[in-house]
């Protein structure tokens, strides 16, 4: 061969070769140059490790691993790389992804909430696959937090010479962690710097006390989570600290207004809450009753009620509840109905005497009893007798004729009502009334 340079091919990788060149012209071969013993290998090696690996995008289900270029390919092109996982309590490294990665960086998913994981990454090339870099932080597979919101603009539901009562909605977001507490603080409307009034409560509600009679005062309050504390609030209205004056109002519901029914013989109670500053004077009525006999009233600077026991007909009616300060007055109406027998009929008259019959009319009774009266019973007595003689039982009106009476004789008249729940009490007529034909 004229050539200065040759390709030695199907050479065993790993072995080593001496190879020796001879020189030939005209007159013969020359000596020989022999090389120093070369090992068949490729030209190229596997690559570093790749380096500074990192954890990023952290949620409860997901991480994203970064990293860099190992700082050697080994002379050949970096044409992939293995990323593995291992749970803190594990032993075993997990395959991420299942086909090569090209890019810097690979979304590691399907992680458990609550666990940490820490990741290394493998390059490789035409020669193989590098030595593992070195794993990165153990991360937690958490969403991520920040700090809470504040709550909306704070309430003055209260205040007196020295103090202020506030009340506060919970934040809209709490940063992804659990709310542990707010800070509200305070200033006069005058003054740039504020003071802490609470440094952390649970509650959404605070009365801050050491206030200057008369001065002006705003307030703010801050969102505590596990991160640190939230922007303050907007500033509530400007309060000055003086005695609060209100007038009284009722603080019930629509269902409170409807009647009340009660079984004759049970006990039932009205409580009542309502707000006034000052407190006002709550007095309870009803007509023709004296409730404070009648009834237990207990009363506080905010609720009032009444209880009655033993409930019977007399009880039914509306009970009055009136309350009163400095600034005015509310009235309250409410209605019991107790579920019990009739009252007596009224307006109990005979007429259309005859010297044998009588027709005996009257009218409903002022209390039914709960429900309506739908039957009557009608009895006699004659004047020289104690004991009463049914005529009926069974009138549905609301008069009864009556036959054959003495002539001359003296009757006194009495009649019931009955309901569902049961008959009444009777109401009889005051006078005897004479049986003497009074047609003429």
């Amino acid at each position: 061969m004229m050539a200065t340079t040759c390709k030695i091919a199907k050479l065993l990788k790993g072995n080593e070769y001496l190879f020796r060149v001879k020189a030939v012209n005209k007159y013969g071969e020359g000596e020989t140059l022999e090389s120093e013993p070369i090992k068949a290998m490729d030209p190229f090696t596997i690559p570093s490790a790749p380096t500074d690996i990192e954890v990023t995008c952290v949620t409860s289900e997901a991480m994203t691993v970064c990293w860099k270029r190992p700082t050697s390919d080994g002379g050949s092109c970096i044409s992939g790389y293995m990323i593995e996982k291992r749970e803190k309590q594990g032993l075993r490294w997990m395959r991420v992804n299942k086909k090569s990665v090209n890019d810097l960086r690979v979304k590691a998913s399907g992680l458990h909430e609550g666990c940490e994981y820490e990741f290394r990454v493998y390059a490789e090339n035409a020669a193989g696959i590098s030595k593992p870099s070195l794993p990165s932080p153990l991360t937690l597979a958490e969403d991520p937090k920040f700090l809470p919101s504040p709550p909306a603009k704070p309430t003055i539901i209260d205040s007196s010479r020295s103090s202020a009562t506030l009340s506060w909605n919970r934040p809209m977001f709490d940063g992804g962690a659990t709310i542990t507490g707010y800070k509200v603080e305070f200033k006069k409307s005058a003054e740039e710097s504020w003071v802490v009034a609470v440094h952390n409560t649970d509650k959404t509600g605070v009365t801050v006390t050491g206030l200057t009679p008369g001065a002006e005062y705003v307030f703010v309050v801050r969102s505590i989570n596990t991160i640190g504390i939230s922007d303050p609030s907007p500033q509530t209205d400007c309060l000055v600290a003086a005695e609060r004056e209100e007038e009284p109002r009722f603080d019930i519901s629509t269902e409170m207004r409807k009647t009340l029914q009660v079984k004759v013989g049970g006990t039932f109670t009205f409580i009542v809450p309502f707000t006034g500053k000052p407190a006002p004077k709550v007095i309870w009525a009803k007509a023709d009753v004296d409730l404070r006999v009648r009834g237990m009233i207990n009363t506080t600077s905010s609720v009032t009620s009444i209880t009655v026991e033993q409930a019977t007909r007399d009880d039914s009616g509306k009970y009055t509840v009136k309350l009163q300060n400095v600034v005015g007055s509310a009235s309250l109406t409410l209605s019991v109905r107790v579920l019990d027998s009739p009252g007596p009929p009224t307006h109990v008259t005979v007429k259309d005497v005859t010297e044998n019959s009588a027709t005996v009319k009257w009218d409903i009774p002022d209390n039914e009893g709960g429900a309506a009266v739908k039957n009557y019973l009608v009895d006699c007595r004659d004047i020289h007798r104690k004991g009463w003689t049914r005529l009926t039982d069974r009138c549905h009106r609301l008069s009864w004729r009556v036959f054959d009476l003495k002539k001359g004789g003296i009757y006194f008249f009495r009649v019931t009502g009955e309901n569902e729940y049961g008959i009444g009490v009777p109401a009889e007529t005051k006078e005897g009334t004479k049986m003497t034909d009074t047609s003429d």
